[in-house]
């Protein structure tokens, strides 16, 4: 028969095998003869994660899976910028530690003083940032005729960027005419996630076919297809008021006189006017279905779209209509 003493030695053991397993105590409880669990770590460590972990910067020997999934989970605190480093102290660690509910004395400790956590990085270079920009420019040129030549691309320095999967967008601002300098931003995302922006001012050069005149037009000449032609030419630093079609010009008159060769823009065209003072014109008022016409005789020169005074000749009351054509006027209703 069993002695009372030994069985009360066979229930602790069982007791303390339980506590152990079940990560209750640590394993130095367990018996005089159990290595205490050690902690353990090197001076410098890299981490690719963004967030510092226990297990990412020590080494645990001789626990239980259990224990050590346990140690390896407390959170240390933020990782540095990529490429950058965190010192963490040998005293945060036991802190850590002690609110995560260990005792250190438990411990065997074999921390140096301080712990220097470096965020590993890859490198971007200004030369694989340029061709990215350049890559994007020429595969979307401002028109499908247009050519791009850049002349520069200009980046401060080469970035940092944590390790991930790596993507880029080009962003270029909207600009109704291209100017000599563009701003352009580069963002870099890291496994989907915004991370750094980068800004490269691009010269260029964008090459267009645009109107010039043929031959010398006098003032007030009503333009035709003789008169213009059309030119390659760069178009940045030109502003928005050139013109792209010889249509465009074609049926208006010069505003004053044009020498050779030179590129037309909207202040150097206008349409000559329709009406003049004395024309007599149909006076249209339209509302749905409904539409009223009468005569009117012009009291003002005007261009097609614009707003002249028009003398209803049934009423004789003067009213301001929209010019449609050489004929036609209309008035609201």
């Amino acid at each position: 028969m069993t002695s009372r003493p030994l069985a009360w030695e066979l229930i602790s053991a069982l007791v303390a095998i339980f506590m152990v397993v079940f990560g209750m105590m640590p394993p130095a409880y367990a018996s005089n003869n159990t290595p205490r669990v050690a902690l353990s770590a090197l001076e410098s460590v890299e981490t690719d994660a963004p967030h510092i972990l226990l297990g990412q910067i020590i080494t645990i020997d001789s626990a239980p899976e259990n224990l050590k999934t346990r140690l390896a989970g407390i959170k240390i605190g933020r990782a540095a910028q990529a490429g950058q480093a965190r010192n963490i102290s040998r005293d945060y660690i036991l802190l850590r530690l002690r609110q995560s509910g260990f005792d250190p004395a438990h411990f065997d400790i074999r921390l140096p003083i301080r712990i220097q956590v470096r965020r590993s990085a890859v490198k971007i270079t200004r030369e694989e940032m340029e061709m990215m920009v350049r890559d994007h420019l020429m595969a979307s040129p401002p028109s499908s005729d247009a050519q791009i030549n850049i002349t520069t691309v200009r980046i401060k320095n080469d970035i940092l960027l944590p390790q991930g999967k790596i993507s880029h967008e080009v962003h270029i601002p909207h600009q109704s005419a291209p100017s000599r300098l563009l701003p352009v931003a580069l963002v870099f995302a890291v496994d989907g996630r915004f991370e750094r922006k980068v800004t490269a001012l691009v010269g260029l050069e964008v090459i267009e076919h645009i109107v010039v005149s043929r031959k010398p037009i006098p003032r007030l000449k009503i333009i035709t297809p003789d008169d213009v032609m059309l030119r390659p030419m760069n178009v940045v630093g030109r502003g928005d008021a050139i013109i792209r079609a010889v249509e465009d010009v074609v049926g208006k008159r010069a505003r004053r006189a044009i020498g050779m060769n030179m590129e037309l823009h909207a202040g150097l065209v206008e349409w000559p006017p329709v009406v003049k003072k004395g024309d007599r014109v149909l006076i249209v008022a339209e509302s749905g279905n409904l539409r009223i016409t009468t005569m009117g005789e012009v009291k003002s020169t005007g261009k097609v779209g614009e707003q002249v005074r028009v003398v209803n000749l049934d009423s004789k009351k003067t009213v301001m209509a929209q010019v449609l054509d050489g004929r036609t006027v209309r008035v609201a209703f």
